[in-house]
């Protein structure tokens, strides 16, 4: 089974709107039965080469296992620092609707129940925190906001991750708790002239008021709820970001169940977001940057909002955001190399008063925002970006993660003292600086890099009315086709038939396709060369 309407634009034909009867009963949707993956095991033999449904396994495995159930499974972070190893206590509240968001993703791919308890009670520790007025409010102080706040950001991954859940399991009462946070983040958004924003990095009382958040000194000044001057303001540097799982979900909100308001809200955001303040100023190169998605500055944030846009510019059938969107993505592309699928964590920070070593680092947020966008773009008819897909999960994606036990140990100064606590890591994605003697797993990197994942491994293969399409030349077991891929080893991929009367498989660009031999049955063939 497959969660294909999760990122294709899927419209269903009901039309349901809630009317504010209160807070749903979590019971009513928290299910393990319904949640544990279905399908059936098989052995076959296949190439010892990438196996991204072996990554996934591995992120169940992190992603289940670096919270704390003790502080309403917050995210913890996993630190080595000079041969010392520490886990930050207490952890990060914020990133938990991004691990419940991944694992229905993660467990598709690869059938995996380990710890379906401690996702469930994860989802059961934020449904808890949802109040009548739609908000989520953070359970605790200790966090990067206070107790009794709401975050906008946090409340739209929140919604994400039901609509996930909801795909998965199928249970309708998921429909009332998404409308009932749709309402909260309608409610809770700053209307000026044409456009709507959320502040960013700030949380809101149930008054109405609002809070900067309690990380760090920013920046560059900013308070709440003003609107922002720029998009690198703050201490994040993203207003950009700040916005964009908010309207995302209002998006998806309209597209599930028909609410117009959220559409409009959606596109008010949106509106904020394409400001020209929000996007680099290029006049003296002889053209305006804000009509050709031309961004700097916090790559993973940048993104997301890219996503966002790509959402809405399809939703509305606006062909003219989604060449604007297809021109971020050539711009992130020049940021980045492609063909080693490398990206730095910030473009211009000496612009904007970063560290200048933020440009020298790799980080999985953004590379798994890159394969999101990139088969995004794809979907949408802008482009065809699978070789990018390829090469960016092949030369960087995969080997962020941190799956070798061996390795954590030299990290940490050596012997199994750790092994409890370490254990529960593997599968996490650390920063990608140049060797592993700094490194922070945990945090939002380990869900974002398995965003990434998911959406790679899906575009491997797809199947329509008898017809398997491949697109990637990597290992995918599928109900239609299994691919197994000799690569980089061996210049051969082999195609076992379940299910098509036709397939069609994508050349890459770096093959010569007079090069190229093919065969069915070990008979010599000649298919049509459709490109």
């Amino acid at each position: 089974h497959c969660l294909a309407g999760i990122h294709g634009l899927i419209v269903f034909c009901y039309s349901v709107a809630y009317v504010g009867a209160g807070v749903p009963n979590p019971s009513d949707v928290l299910d393990l039965e319904a949640i544990r993956p279905a399908g059936e095991f098989r052995e076959s033999l296949a190439p010892d080469t990438l196996d991204l449904a072996q990554h996934a396994a591995w992120s169940v495995n992190a992603l289940t296992g670096n919270v704390n159930p003790d502080k309403f499974y917050a995210v913890l972070y996993m630190h080595f620092l000079a041969d010392k190893f520490k886990v930050e206590e207490g952890g990060n509240w914020d990133i938990l609707p991004k691990n419940i968001r991944a694992l229905p993703y993660m467990r598709n791919m690869c059938g995996s129940s380990q710890a379906l308890d401690v996702e469930l009670e994860m989802m059961r520790a934020m449904l808890e925190q949802v109040r009548e007025d739609g908000q989520i409010y953070y359970p605790a102080d200790g966090f990067h906001h206070p107790k009794d706040t709401s975050l906008p950001w946090f409340n739209g991954i929140a919604v994400l991750a039901m609509m996930n859940w909801y795909e998965r399991d199928g249970k309708p009462g998921w429909k009332d708790w998404i409308s009932l946070v749709c309402g909260g983040l309608k409610d809770a958004v700053i209307r000026v002239e044409d456009r709507a924003y959320y502040p960013p990095e700030s949380s809101r009382n149930p008054d109405g008021t609002w809070n900067w958040t309690l990380r760090h000194k920013p920046f560059y000044p900013y308070n709440p709820p003003d609107e922002f001057d720029f998009d690198q303001q703050g201490y994040e540097g993203s207003a950009k970001f700040e916005q964009s799982y908010s309207f995302r979900a209002l998006v998806w909100n309209y597209l599930m169940q028909g609410d117009r308001e959220s559409l409009e809200t959606a596109r008010a955001v949106a509106n904020f977001v394409l400001k020209p303040s929000m996007w680099e100023d290029t006049s003296m190169e002889g053209y305006p940057g804000y009509e050709h998605g031309i961004w700097a500055g916090h790559v993973h944030g940048n993104i997301a909002s890219h996503h966002a846009l790509l959402n809405l510019a399809v939703a509305d059938d606006n062909n003219w955001l989604k060449q604007f969107v297809r021109e971020a993505y050539d711009h992130t592309v020049r940021n980045g190399v492609v063909r080693m699928g490398w990206l730095p964590s910030w473009t211009l920070p000496w612009k904007y008063r970063r560290g200048v070593g933020t440009h020298a680092t790799d980080e999985p947020c953004n590379l798994g925002d890159w394969v999101m966008q990139a088969v995004n773009l794809t979907d949408a008819g802008m482009g065809d970006y699978w070789d990018d897909v390829d090469s960016i999960v092949r030369n960087h994606l995969a080997t962020h993660q941190i799956v070798n036990l061996e390795e954590m140990r030299r990290l940490a100064g050596g012997g199994d003292e750790h092994d409890e606590v370490m254990k529960k890591f593997v599968g996490s994605f650390n920063q990608g600086y140049k060797s592993w003697t700094w490194a922070a797993t945990g945090s939002c990197c380990t869900a974002n890099g398995a965003f990434g994942f998911y959406y790679a491994w899906h575009g491997i293969t797809r199947f329509d009315r008898g017809v398997a399409t491949v697109n990637l030349f990597l290992n995918r077991a599928s109900e239609w086709m299994d691919i197994d891929s000799h690569l980089p080893y061996e210049g051969k991929v082999v195609l076992h038939n379940k299910r098509a009367h036709t397939a069609l498989v994508r050349i890459p660009a770096w093959i010569r396709k007079d090069t190229i031999r093919s065969f069915v049955n070990d008979r010599p063939v000649r298919p049509a060369d459709t490109g």
